[in-house]
């Protein structure tokens, strides 16, 4: 007896054990959301490259393109032209693309169009940066360079505080930053002065060009610097010398070279517009089942077909009605005519609704209750008083339908939902449980089984259960260990309590 209770209970925790595992690991791993109207940030980022093809010579136009910018995904991305051949290609850190036209003539318009979402990670990472060549400067630059190098130093620690020191010298404007910038401070001079400070000292930093998403419609690009300091890079804000990729930016362009070049054609305009698009996060998830190695997803009720996805849907709220009777018989001490007969009426109640439903229900029982207890003078063996049975009930069932048809009552139409077999076996038990225990034992058998129905209903039919089951059917091992644990109860019902609570009473 002990090995046996060892045994169902190792089983109970390795089943729950088990789908709570692959349930967090669908979830937290695999993104698929806990409910299906949760959304995923996103963003419609969109690039037009405009210019004048000249008369009739061939057209080669390129511009750079996000590559598996950090923190961000493309879900989707398109490239829009007319007659022109794309292609794209790897150039150290970035990633462009190439239009190409045999002959082109007049003005000319090139789009990209990506969808970008957030991520959590950066599943891309700079590499270890080219050997450093120093740079060779005038004699008033490099003194204005060791100026401020010799200021940074002494309150610096380690590569990237000389860096953010040395941006912060930079924004003193003073005359030292002027021989070195000029007069028009703005982002993309203070980096180059503050790449040229590192250059001397052996640091390798580059500028970084991306996008605000939380601009809308027109963007502009901004520029960080990204210093190297020996294991990895770290971002910096070229005002405030912060370090750290700022929240909704999204790197568009490493290094110097141009974001843009035409050959062919002239007057080139470059511009960038960004909406924000949130995607159904389950949408997401489908696509990324399509798209990854993960067998969880590739192999999953998300990628059935639709018709059969509504299938499942359905017949996945079946064990949670089971369950519900359960709990209703084992623990409260509702009495119904068997466990799938409430279950299936509850099934039913999903097309026909539960008031009309329960009014169809009762009908039908109550005719068919009469033709059995006729039945009951012919002394049928059983086989013959089911098949009649079912007979009459279908009769009923289509005399409902034509009756509510010509009365124009749409919803008893759909009795013919309602399970014969179930109704017609349910007929049969109430019949031997009135000949047997009495009218009032049957009615409350009847009326339980009604109620647990309901009940049963308002599970099966709540929708965020429903797609829970649907999206994670690991929770099914769950749910059948909650089951064997309970199956194990063998102590008083809520109502045999209530009974004997009131025998004691008396006494």
């Amino acid at each position: 007896m002990k090995s046996n209770k060892r045994h169902v209970y190792g089983l109970i925790i390795t089943l729950f054990l088990v789908g709570m595992g692959l349930f967090l690991y669908r979830h937290f791993i695999l993104d698929v959301p806990l409910t299906d109207t949760e959304t995923v940030n996103s963003w419609m980022v969109e690039a037009n490259l405009r210019f004048t093809a000249d008369h009739n010579i061939p057209v080669k136009a390129t511009f750079i393109i996000p590559y598996m910018p950090p923190y961000f995904a493309i879900l989707d991305e398109y490239f829009v032209s007319h007659n022109y051949g794309v292609t794209t290609n790897l150039n150290g850190n970035n990633r462009q693309t190439v239009w190409s036209l045999r002959r082109g003539n007049g003005a000319q318009s090139l789009y990209y169009r990506a969808i970008f979402r957030e991520t959590d990670s950066s599943e891309f990472a700079l590499g270890k940066p080219p050997a450093l060549k120093v740079q060779i400067l005038e004699e008033n630059q490099k003194s204005a360079v060791d100026t401020i190098t010799n200021k940074v130093r002494q309150s610096s620690a380690d590569i990237q505080t000389f860096a953010q020191g040395t941006i912060r010298e930079l924004n003193k404007q003073d005359g030292s930053a002027k021989l070195l910038i000029g007069s028009d401070f703005s982002d993309d001079n203070i980096i180059q002065a503050a790449i040229t400070i590192l250059n001397q000292a052996k640091i390798y930093a580059m500028p970084v060009k991306g996008i605000y998403l939380s601009q809308q419609n027109k963007s502009d690009f901004k520029s960080l610097m990204v210093v190297y300091n020996g294991k990895e890079w770290i971002y910096i804000n070229p005002r405030t010398g912060s370090a750290g990729l700022p929240k909704n930016f999204l790197i568009w362009q490493y290094g110097l070279n141009p974001l843009f070049e035409v050959i062919g054609g002239k007057k080139a305009i470059f511009s960038l517009t960004v909406s924000p698009t949130p995607i159904n996060a389950l949408s997401v998830a489908k696509a990324r089942g399509l798209q990854t190695d993960s067998e969880m997803l590739r192999f999953s009720l998300l990628q059935l077909p639709v018709n059969t996805q509504e299938t499942y849907k359905i017949l996945l709220t079946v064990p949670i009605g089971a369950f519900i009777i359960l709990l209703l018989r084992n623990f409260i001490g509702l009495k119904t005519f068997g466990t799938f007969m409430p279950v299936l009426i509850a099934l039913a109640f999903r097309e026909t609704h539960v008031l009309w439903g329960i009014t169809l229900f009762i009908i039908i029982v109550s005719f068919g209750l009469l033709a059995r207890f006729y039945l009951d003078q012919l002394r049928l063996l059983l086989v013959p008083r089911l098949a009649a049975i079912l007979t009459i009930v279908i009769l009923l069932m289509i005399f409902i339908s034509v009756v509510s048809q010509n009365l124009g009552l749409e919803s008893g139409l759909s009795v013919a939902l309602f399970p014969m077999v179930i109704l017609t076996m349910t007929i049969e038990r109430m019949c031997i449980t009135w000949d047997e225990r009495g009218a009032g034992e049957a009615i409350k058998s009847g009326v339980g089984s009604l109620i647990a129905a309901v009940i049963a209903f308002g599970a099966m039919n709540y929708k965020p259960m429903e797609y829970l089951f649907f999206a994670f059917p690991e929770l099914l091992l769950v749910l059948l260990a909650l089951i064997l644990w309970f199956g194990q109860y063998r102590g008083y019902r809520l109502f045999e309590l209530l009974r004997f609570k009131v025998m004691a009473g008396q006494k």
